[in-house]
């Protein structure tokens, strides 16, 4: 699982959501016997070496697959690979993650840094900003941070501040200052939710009108709970994540949506608007539920459990929860298109596609009130 209470809880609720469908239809067929399907959740706590001793506690266990956030990734494989149990990064999108001549057994069913980077670059490089960077010190942090600076040394945006902010630090505002006295005229944000919000508080704090882009976290409910009294400050807000809808349109997201929360109720953000309370849409649940469905359809067409299975995952495709198709080949385990990344930005506390991007342009706002 996770040491970020919003990553886990889609990872555990989507994998439980998928189990609990297959069930009712009786179990999956593997070979001539019905398997019954069960989810165990075991936490990190953001440890590379829990995540390792839980790899060794799901190959003991004879576990169909294990589903992490990304939390030591490497270590898992070591136990993971000699036996051919299939792993799925759910959150991390660190470009060393995924490899598969080295690492056979680890897939992601994520949207990777490398694509967000790229398309972050893209997006704001015809504008010649100068660009203050602050990431944290954490594997999703420092991950990011690489993934950006390769993608603006390709675009040619100058970075003219790069802060690191230590864990757990009690106050950003020096990094902050430090990105303000630079002249940047674009803060980029690669950090915890924690971190988010505590860098959009400074930066208004100290009385600088500046654009922020976050990565996947800007979407994390704990922004938006640390700023309740103040939604005006995510006004100039942006993040970089995948789009929730295909190109087939809204339908199956608001289909998955739609169950999702006849099972475990809607996500309330905990701050209201316009009279309503907000809800956090499952976008992230879609990872774990399509891994748990691609696992169980390569069983069920004759991969059982081991190399059988290893080799039908590089082999077997799903329609995804979204519409879109998910699936592996022998040398690519990356299961979001790069494609598929979009840009949303705060009306509020609720947010929709930005106006200014070609593709996220095209996409439906999701509802967000109840």
């Amino acid at each position: 699982m996770s040491s970020q209470p919003w990553i886990a809880t889609s990872i555990k609720n989507g994998a439980q959501l998928a189990a609990s469908e297959l069930e009712s239809q009786g179990g999956v067929t593997v070979g001539t016997a019905k398997r019954h399907l069960s989810v165990q959740v075991l936490d990190n706590g953001g440890s590379s070496t829990k995540a390792a001793a839980d790899a060794r506690t799901a190959v003991r266990e004879h576990a169909a697959m294990l589903l992490i956030d990304g939390v030591g990734a490497s270590s898992v494989a070591q136990v993971t690979d000699p036996a051919n149990l299939p792993v799925f990064i759910c959150f991390d999108g660190g470009d060393g993650l995924i490899d598969p001549s080295k690492w056979p057994t680890l897939f992601r069913m994520a949207p990777a840094d490398q694509p967000m980077a790229r398309r972050l670059a893209d997006y704001i490089a015809n504008s010649h900003p100068s660009v203050g960077l602050l990431s944290d010190d954490s594997d999703y942090g420092q991950q990011g941070r690489a993934a950006l600076h390769k993608a603006f040394g390709i675009d040619g945006v100058r970075i003219v501040s790069d802060g690191q902010l230590p864990a757990r630090v009690a106050d950003v505002t020096p990094q902050v200052l430090g990105a303000k006295q630079a002249g940047a005229t674009r803060l980029i944000v690669w950090a915890s939710a924690a971190d988010v919000a505590a860098i959009v508080q400074a930066v208004h704090e100290v009385g600088w009108s500046v654009p922020i882009i976050t990565g996947t976290t800007g979407e994390d409910p704990l922004v938006r709970q640390r700023l309740a009294q103040h939604p005006d400050w995510l006004h100039d807000v942006t993040f970089v994540s995948f789009r929730m809808t295909a190109e087939v349109g809204p339908a199956p997201f608001e289909a998955f949506r739609g169950r999702y929360e006849a099972k475990f109720g809607a996500e309330h953000v905990g701050v209201s608007q316009n009279g309503k309370a907000v809800i956090q849409p499952p976008d992230w649940a879609m990872f774990s539920y399509d891994a748990v469905r691609l696992v169980m359809s390569a069983l069920a067409s004759g991969g059982s459990a081991g190399t059988a299975l290893m080799e039908k995952l590089n082999q077997v495709s799903i329609v995804g929860a979204n519409g879109d198709y998910r699936g592996y080949g022998p040398a690519q385990h990356e299961g979001v298109n790069p494609s598929d990344m979009y840009f949303a930005r705060f009306d509020g506390f609720t947010f929709v596609p930005v106006g200014d991007d070609p593709l996220s342009d095209t996409l439906p706002s999701v509802n967000q009130l109840s």
